[in-house]
């Protein structure tokens, strides 16, 4: 009985130890030598990107055709249709300034966005000159680009330029503490603000009469949060697509989960690519910002998250959930293996509960017997 505890007691720290120091349970790795392009079942290339790409990995194209990676060649990614994205649950009204606007706004003013950059060195090469700059690259300044416009359109904001590098499998991890500040400080919407590696032209636009940068919503999908951030994203997406035609490329959902799994609405977004200038960039992400006062008021906030960020504990638990579950699944084919059939695994799981059971009553009993 003895040797089983320890059997149980061991899986479950090397359990806690895999789950917690192996970054890709947490995060998916980019590719720095080349990027991946989404072909369609006419053989058109739709979608590139320079995050990893997985079989089951799916993309909500700009025009809301939604595609599932079902093959992986090389550098090509090939996909099925799967029809049209289902719309969000909550579709939001284009401006009018209408009654229903004017509460969207007032619901917003005191919401709190939260900006920050896991990957802090992403840079534009046409305006600083390289790709990277650690700890300081453009990216930052795209950031500050964000808040400005935010709190030009009536939101608070909070801009956090704390750096992750270098930019590696383990910036994730550094920027969770950074996510968590920010939910603490109140926000109510988390942003994580990237750029792409993929060449120029797949994010060029001109909107509303200025060149600007696309963007691209990125989901982890293996997130507990997914369906929640999913339908966050989707709801951007159509106040962007009324406001802004062409500046949203579109919503990927990838394997990882980007620290998403900290709220349910958090968003991982890539503003332009590194062969993109800093200013188009910053004139993408400033057009974006002037849909987020309606995106939150619209949300029907309660007011638990606004003071006391509930939202982001039931995303820790539901991590932990998800945690408990793979030790329990772990730990029952481990002692399977230890025992050697699942008679005898039964045998000594029966007994070993019968002897808990037992001891259990013995110390209620000289509890009793003590007072």
């Amino acid at each position: 009985m003895i040797k089983l505890r320890r059997h149980m007691l061991g899986f479950i720290l090397l359990a806690v130890l895999i789950l917690g120091f192996n970054n890709e349970a947490w995060a998916h790795k980019e590719r720095s030598d080349g990027y991946f392009s989404f072909i369609n079942p006419q053989g058109e290339v739709f979608f590139q990107t320079a995050l990893m790409v997985s079989l089951g990995d799916e993309f909500i194209a700009h025009d809301n055709r939604q595609y599932c990676v079902s093959k992986l060649d090389g550098d090509n990614a090939h996909c099925e249709y799967l029809g049209p994205a289902s719309p969000a649950e909550m579709v939001r009204a284009t401006f009018s300034g209408s009654e229903s606007s004017a509460v969207s706004s007032a619901a917003a003013r005191s919401s709190v966005i939260g900006i920050y950059h896991t990957h802090s060195d992403e840079s534009y090469v046409p305006t600083e000159g390289t790709a990277s700059i650690f700890g300081q690259g453009g990216i930052i300044k795209v950031g500050s680009a964000f808040k400005n416009a935010l709190l030009k359109a009536g939101l608070k904001a909070v801009h956090d330029t704390t750096p992750h590098d270098p930019h590696d499998a383990m910036s994730y991890t550094r920027s969770r503490r950074t996510a968590a500040q920010l939910l603490k400080q109140g926000s109510v919407a988390l942003f994580d603000i990237h750029r792409d590696a993929v060449p120029r032209e797949l994010y060029v636009a001109s909107v509303k009469g200025q060149d600007v940068t696309k963007l691209t919503l990125v989901i982890g999908r293996e997130n507990p949060q997914v369906k929640a951030n999913l339908n966050f994203a989707k709801q951007l997406k159509d106040l962007n697509d009324q406001e802004n035609p062409g500046l949203i490329k579109g919503i990927f959902l990838t394997r990882g989960i980007f620290n998403q799994d900290l709220f349910d609405r958090a968003i991982l977004i890539e503003v332009g690519t590194h062969e993109n200038s800093r200013p188009a960039a910053e004139r993408g992400i400033s057009l974006f910002a002037s849909t987020l006062p309606a995106a939150i008021g619209k949300q029907g906030l309660p007011a638990k998250t606004q003071s006391t960020g509930a939202t982001q504990r039931t995303g820790s638990w539901s991590a932990v959930v998800w945690i408990l579950l793979l030790v329990t699944v772990g730990g029952v084919i481990y002692l399977y293996l230890a025992t050697g059939s699942w008679v005898e695994l039964q045998a000594k799981v029966k007994h070993f509960a019968t002897r808990e059971f037992q001891e259990l009553r013995g110390r209620n009993r000289d509890s009793d017997d003590t007072n």
